[in-house]
């Protein structure tokens, strides 16, 4: 999460939940005044969904037509429980729609779907198009850090998506 590239065009990450979305809305604003070929990828998990800075990034990065693609890895679940309790729509996809640009739900465990969707949202923003927002569903098997103590979901539970992704 603390890692950054700059010359390999990783520009980092920061611990507060959301704070890089507002961030890549303001990186593809300069990547568009400079005229570059570059998209931006920007990655955040389910939990900051649910974040004003989402809805002003999405919202800011849809009026400018910026090129810039929002990445949401939905793990199904936040900090301390289920997203499917802490959101009132799914697919979370859907809420492209209410900035008019294109969203997308994938299987987050197939890489070749998430590489079609990815590809498909930076040759649209390259055209001109603007944003996009992809949502790769996938499953968090541990807590969401070392102190979480992940006692919102069951045993069974895991071994019963392990079994079902295996096969």
């Amino acid at each position: 999460m603390h890692i950054a590239d700059i010359p390999g065009g990783n520009l980092g990450a920061t611990g507060v939940v959301g704070s890089g979305i507002p961030t890549s809305v303001g990186i593809a604003l300069a990547l568009q005044m400079r005229r570059s070929d570059h998209v931006l990828l920007s990655f955040f998990g389910d939990g900051a969904a649910n974040l004003g800075e989402f809805h002003e990034s999405l919202n800011m990065a849809a009026i400018w037509k910026l090129p810039v693609v929002f990445i949401c890895e939905n793990n199904q679940y936040g900090m301390s429980g289920p997203a499917a309790k802490m959101t009132s729509v799914k697919p979370l996809s859907v809420r492209s729609a209410a900035y008019g640009m294109p969203g997308e739900t994938v299987d987050g465990n197939d890489v070749l779907a998430v590489y079609r969707a990815v590809q498909t949202a930076v040759e649209h923003a390259r055209a001109g198009g603007g944003p996009s927002l992809i949502e790769n569903v996938t499953y968090r098997w541990r807590g969401h850090s070392k102190s979480d103590r992940n006692v919102y979901r069951t045993q069974e539970e895991i071994e019963g998506m392990e079994t079902s992704l295996s096969h």
